[in-house]
């Protein structure tokens, strides 16, 4: 009773400890989707995709700025993406889209993807007497989309808009400049920020109740297999309860002197997995026969015995 009451409380521990860490975001990139451009004076010299480029460092700027979310640094992103897609004997394997598979291996919560939806002017004349005023409007919008990790849906979408006034007389003329522009690209970014951290707040809080499966693995031989889910390594073999989120991902077992085999299954159940190998320099016919034979069997269904341990 005395162990149950402090497992129990260890636990709830754990469990208050993971709840208060902040979330791991990564940010993939800020698009050009821009229609009509400003005019030559308002904006007009300014490449809207050069724009949305240096979008991306004011939206770092917005998730750095709360306590509740860690960046990913974007090289690191990057890197990631450029990363080869998993492998089965060799041969490459359907995979999740290179973004899902670089978040998943970086641990990423939420990826952000943003764009630049609009930046354009528009004009009001007004004639007094001899005396002509123009009246302009710049005006800037942009989008920013939370994918989930898992699968590469949606969370949420956020828009922002940030316009600024120039009066535009034969006594006053006004001419923006790049810096200009990126002013109202800022507030635009900030405005859409708070809708964007306060989903993101919401989806993290379901994340934490996503129903799990208990994940067993078995690979041939005395030696150990590394055993990696979506790219993060999750133990050794033989593998025996550990738990997941349930749903689509991809396992992936090797060790040395072994081919690396790579799955992607859908994990309804809890699981157990035995997976052949088959070592990197083989004759003809025995990698004839390896391949006849060796299959990656499944089995679902409840284990017999599961056993929890609490490491202090």
């Amino acid at each position: 009773m005395h162990k149950l009451s402090f497992g129990l409380a260890t636990w709830c521990a754990v469990a208050m400890l993971a709840a208060a860490q902040p979330m791991r975001v990564a940010v993939m990139d800020f698009v050009d989707q821009t229609g009509q451009r400003a005019d030559a004076q308002l904006g007009g010299a300014v490449a809207p995709g050069a724009l949305a480029a240096k979008a991306v460092i004011f939206l770092g700027q917005q998730m750095l700025g709360s306590t509740n979310f860690v960046l990913i640094d974007r090289r690191d992103f990057i890197t990631q993406l450029e990363k080869e897609q998993p492998t089965n004997q060799g041969r490459k394997t359907a995979a999740r889209p290179s973004f899902i598979h670089a978040a998943q291996a970086l641990r990423a919560d939420a990826v952000l993807r943003g764009s630049l939806l609009s930046f354009a002017t528009s004009k009001q004349v007004v004639n007094l007497g001899d005396n002509r005023t123009e009246l302009n409007r710049v005006a800037l919008r942009v989008s920013i989309e939370a994918l989930n990790p898992v699968d590469g849906t949606v969370i949420t979408m956020a828009t922002g808009a940030a316009t600024g006034q120039y009066r535009q007389t034969a006594q006053q003329f006004t001419e923006l400049s790049e810096d200009d522009a990126l002013n109202l690209l800022e507030k635009a970014i900030a405005d859409a920020a708070p809708k964007l951290r306060e989903a993101l707040q919401q989806a993290q809080l379901a994340q934490q109740s996503r129903p799990r499966i208990k994940l067993s693995v078995k690979a041939p031989g005395a030696d150990p297999a590394l055993v990696e889910v979506d790219g993060i390594l999750i133990g050794t073999t033989p593998l025996e309860g550990v738990e997941i989120f349930k749903g689509d991902h991809v396992l992936t077992v090797g060790k040395a002197g072994y081919r690396d085999v790579s799955k992607r299954i859908l994990f309804a159940k809890d699981t157990a997995v035995e997976v052949p190998m088959m070592r990197t320099e083989l004759s003809a016919e025995e990698m004839k026969q390896v391949l006849e034979k060796a299959r990656l069997h499944i089995f679902e269904g409840e284990p017999g015995m599961i056993i929890h341990t609490i490491n202090e």
